[in-house]
């Protein structure tokens, strides 16, 4: 699938950006490496380990046009995981997956159904869900008139939740509520509510969910993300922080990730 610099969160002339990750007490967790061509397209990412050893890539190949071809991840060994070649429209047109170093070779039309497998492996087992999984998405209003997104999940041939979200100017999620089914969601009695608040640079700053367990009690967890940025206003520091009953209910560290940014001159 192409992705881009704004699946990055990235805006500018970018040539290259590295991802680390520590938490407060400095453990290292390794970090990535992603390369970008001037169309702002992904054409390389790596990843490494704790002892900056390589240890997977994941590498783009487009035609002179710009248009992704081909999708190949591999172990820095040169093992290959799977590889994805594409149709012109973007859709996937087949797919090379190895499991136990056994090809799985799919081929797909450009509507993205499912062909007959062709070449040297057998296709994969396409298994009917034994869940009979179904969603459906219908609009709605709040208690308060204003629009919602209602979405109903079913599974073993019933209802299973209703979730309801409501969104802010830039489509962003700022309320999420669970619901056992319609009548809870008629007396307005959820199993869990997450709303969530942004900054100007349209980020996750603050988000705080409650869930009502068994006996009736509330649990909240809050997490908190406090970023800095560069002079292009991409965010080179964010720093998580999690509150809830696991923390005692004070606010601590989970992670610090740092980004160092390379532009194009």
């Amino acid at each position: 699938m192409l992705k881009t610099i704004l699946n990055d969160e990235l805006t500018g002339r970018i040539r290259q950006m590295k991802y680390l990750t520590t938490d407060q007490d400095d453990t290292n967790y390794g970090f990535e490496i992603s390369h970008y061509d001037e169309r702002g397209h992904l054409t390389k990412w790596e990843s490494f380990d704790e002892y900056g050893e390589p240890a997977k890539n994941l590498v783009y190949l487009f035609d002179d046009n710009g248009v992704l071809q081909q999708e190949t991840l591999s172990w820095s060994d040169g093992t290959i995981t799977y590889s994805h070649y594409y149709y012109p429209n973007g859709q996937i047109r087949e797919t090379w997956e190895y499991y136990n170093k056994e090809l799985h070779k799919t081929m797909y039309d450009e509507a993205g159904n499912v062909k007959h497998p062709t070449g040297g492996g057998a296709g994969i087992d396409m298994e009917e869900d034994p869940y009979n999984e179904q969603w459906e998405k219908r609009a709605g209003t709040d208690e308060d008139g204003s629009p919602v997104e209602l979405e109903y999940y079913y599974s073993f041939g019933g209802l299973f939740e209703i979730t309801k979200r409501k969104y802010d100017e830039h489509r962003q999620v700022i309320m999420e509520a669970t619901f056992a089914g319609e009548n809870e969601l008629i007396a307005n009695t959820p199993r869990s509510v997450t709303t969530s608040e942004y900054n100007i640079h349209r980020h996750l700053v603050t988000q705080v969910n409650e869930e009502l367990n068994g006996s009736g009690d509330i649990r909240r967890t809050i997490f908190r993300y406090a970023f800095q940025y560069d002079a292009q206003n991409n965010w080179i520091e964010k720093v998580e922080i999690m509150n809830n009953n696991i923390t005692g209910y004070e606010d601590s560290i989970r992670f610090i990730r740092k980004r160092e940014i390379e532009y194009i001159q």
